[in-house]
């Protein structure tokens, strides 16, 4: 089984292997992506071509037994909303208002896109959670072009987040009192955050870490409110101000390719900081290769398919 992580500039893989009934990751790797992609590129001929070709060459590249795939997505491909709705609108209803929502948002694009709701979870105040996600109607067309020259038959489409969320679940660090976890990523003055509350998730932004260590906002889906109390949290975190008030249970970060700096002071702030440290959570037949935790898209994809043969019994 290969797991891919599409994502702007890089393709990252992963491979599950079954050795005498034990699941084993047997590589990880990356491709850098020419040019970038930009979003969502489902009609660019050029573009399809290019990924192709570099997924052939990581399917040459890996020895597995069989051509089933995990794909996973940036969350930002597509549009995300979280609505908050009233417990006693039901059915037919329910489904308008969702898509009310959803139509706000796409305004005269919707006919292009096919939407998709999920349940999430109910509050205190009487409201479900739902998430809402449009799917472009090329979105099919565009994954049989990029797959089908490598004969890789694509098993499963997640976006990120629920990639990493079934990573967290997997790996047991998702708080199963509830409270709020946050998975961050620090990449060259840039932050990329994926929240959640209650085992949910419940929102992620982009942002531009400035030159205080101010965070910027540029990308915001989900729970602004909680978004913005996570902002503040993490600016704390990383200028090295102890806050014993901290909205976070705990806040996950990857290995980081960022300012140095920053994740210095994250791991000073021991109290509810701490690197994911996937190595402990699977088995590689590397354990010492570099920057596992980076990989933790594909191994949350994986993460499934382990659960799936691994765990019956």
């Amino acid at each position: 089984m290969l797991a891919i992580h599409i994502s702007h500039d890089t393709l990252k893989y992963a491979q599950l292997v079954n050795f005498k009934g034990t699941p084993f990751i047997e590589s990880l790797g990356k491709v850098s992506i020419k040019d970038g992609l930009q979003i969502p590129d489902t009609t660019n001929a050029e573009v399809i071509r290019a990924l192709a070709e570099q997924i052939a060459n990581i399917r040459n590249a890996a020895e597995f037994p069989d051509n089933k795939t995990h794909i996973v997505i940036d969350s930002d491909w597509f549009p995300l909303v979280i609505h908050q709705v009233d417990e006693a609108l039901t059915g037919v209803d329910r489904d308008k208002f969702l898509k009310w929502r959803i139509d706000e948002m796409l305004e005269n694009a919707v006919s292009q896109y096919s939407l998709v709701h999920q349940k999430l979870n109910e509050s205190p105040e009487k409201e479900v959670e739902f998430l809402s996600v449009g799917i472009p109607l090329s979105f099919d067309d565009w994954l049989e072009k990029v797959f089908a020259p490598s004969e890789l038959k694509v098993k499963n489409v997640l976006l990120e987040i629920q990639a990493i969320g079934d990573m967290l679940t997997a790996s047991g660090l998702l708080d199963s009192e509830g409270g709020i976890q946050v998975v961050l990523e620090n990449q060259e003055d840039n932050i990329y955050c994926h929240i959640y509350s209650d085992q949910e998730f419940s929102g992620l932004f982009h942002a531009s870490l400035n030159w205080d260590y101010k965070i910027t906002l540029d990308h915001v889906r989900g729970n602004l409110q909680l978004v913005n109390q996570v902002k503040d949290a993490i600016e704390k975190a990383i200028k090295g101000q102890h806050d014993p008030e901290n909205v976070l249970t705990n806040l996950y970060y990857f290995s980081s390719t960022g300012d140095p700096a920053v994740l210095s002071n994250l791991e000073k702030y021991e109290h509810s900081c701490q690197s994911l440290n996937l190595v402990n959570h699977f088995n590689f037949r590397d354990p010492d290769f570099e920057n596992i935790d980076e990989y933790a898209a594909v191994l949350g994809a994986l993460s499934v398919e382990i659960q799936e043969r691994f765990n019956e019994d």
